[in-house]
């Protein structure tokens, strides 16, 4: 995406704005351009005062269910609405950490907030809002809303980098499932090359927790016989998995990983993963009936095949592209089918970046010269688990122990 591009997604958002606001002041449009090309423009310095202005900010607030969570202001910010992040049981301390995590300007000034807003200015025939960007050459100055605004809108909301839209729907499941529970298991699952890892990994950035992958927990060699691998997802090692990993942690014990060697097809030395009330176990293979009967939440990330070839085409050599196309997609494929995945159960996300685009990323790191997600979220009710695939444990359990 160009400079002129993203300039244009940005007018695009600001006319929806508008649309939205119509009381808007010059001084709100100088704000608007200025986080949509610089987020939030300044520099963070201490988490927990941070965390203390947005506690102190929402029980100021009313929950807002009916209000939308996200605005974009551009490819690559948007505000999150924090009376409707209450609704959603959005903590302090997560919006918090969204907002540290997510990045810089990407190389964009002052300057061409000024450039938007002249353009903008000139087509209009607004000197106004010429005038109060250029006010922007201050470099101690941020752009504020106007009274006028303030009191139409009451706006109540954080910038944070638009990678963290995707995510929300998980994040805000993950958060009501961890008051309910004690301790929360969360399961990733997907294709190869979806983002499942990424997006693993950017959710425990922000909610504090330890990951474990399927990737693993692959069977030795010695153990793959026929009758196992005739079995769809055979060659996960959920026995050790369950013992090792789910078990221990479920009942509050330390939990130290034994990571397969793939070269050596052997065990590597235990490392303890990250205590904790939540744990997210991402990787194929997870919604194995021994294993999903364990997991408070499941998801489940789906995306163009297209896409994916396309990232496993950037990120594996010729060789190892073609064993994904000869042997780990068909396997995959095979346990998808036979076990019903995605099913009722599933919580469903969807990044649909651009093939040269990394799924579940910081848009910021891909900006000029690369496509940015501008990604759809698609949720499945939050049904229970279709009763007729639990009735299949023990079948599965039975055809690998035999």
């Amino acid at each position: 995406m160009t400079k002129e591009q993203f300039a244009e997604a940005l007018k695009c958002a600001l006319r929806a704005h508008r649309e939205r606001c119509p009381r808007v002041q010059a001084e709100d449009i100088v704000k608007f351009a200025f986080q949509g090309f610089l987020g939030m423009g300044h520099l963070l310095s201490d988490p927990a005062l941070v965390e203390k202005r947005i506690a102190e900010e929402m029980r100021q607030e009313q929950a807002a269910r009916e209000e939308a969570l996200t605005e974009d202001v551009s490819p690559a910010w948007c505000r999150l609405n924090l009376r409707r992040a209450k609704a959603e049981g959005l903590t302090p301390r997560t919006l918090s950490k969204m907002m540290f995590l997510s990045g810089d300007s990407a190389g964009f000034t002052r300057e061409d907030v000024i450039r938007f807003c002249r353009t903008l200015s000139e087509e209009e025939k607004q000197p106004e809002l010429l005038a109060e960007a250029l006010l922007l050459r201050d470099v101690h100055r941020l752009p504020s809303h106007s009274g006028a605004y303030r009191r139409a809108y009451h706006p109540a909301y954080r910038v944070v980098s638009a990678s963290w839209r995707p995510l929300l729907p998980a994040v805000c499941a993950i958060l009501e499932k961890q008051a309910e529970d004690a301790r929360t298991l969360v399961t990733v699952d997907g294709p190869c090359a979806s983002g499942k890892t990424t997006l693993a990994r950017r959710l425990a950035e922000i909610l504090d927790c330890g990951v474990v992958h399927t990737d693993d927990f692959v069977v030795p060699h010695r153990q793959k016989t026929p009758d196992r691998l005739a079995v769809p997802g055979g060659n996960c090692d959920w026995e050790r998995l369950t013992r090792e990993v789910i078990g221990p942690w479920k009942s509050g014990s330390q939990v130290r990983v034994r990571k397969y060697d793939w070269n050596a097809d052997c065990l590597k030395p235990p490392e303890q993963i990250r205590p904790g009330r939540l744990l997210i176990l991402e990787g194929s293979y997870c919604n194995l009936p021994p294993i999903r009967k364990y997991a408070d939440l499941r998801l489940f990330v789906k995306i163009p095949d297209e896409i994916r070839f396309e990232r496993l085409k950037r990120r594996e050599s010729p060789e190892s592209l073609e064993r994904f196309r000869e042997r780990w997609i068909p396997l995959e494929d095979a346990y998808f089918e036979h076990y019903g995945l995605p099913d009722r159960g599933c919580l469903i996300l969807a990044d649909t970046a651009a093939g040269d685009g990394k799924a579940f990323e910081k848009p910021q790191a891909c900006l000029l010269g690369h496509g940015l997600s501008q990604t759809p979220v698609l949720i499945d009710p939050k049904d229970k688990p279709d009763p007729a695939k639990d009735l299949q444990i023990d079948a599965f359990c039975d055809a690998l122990e035999k």
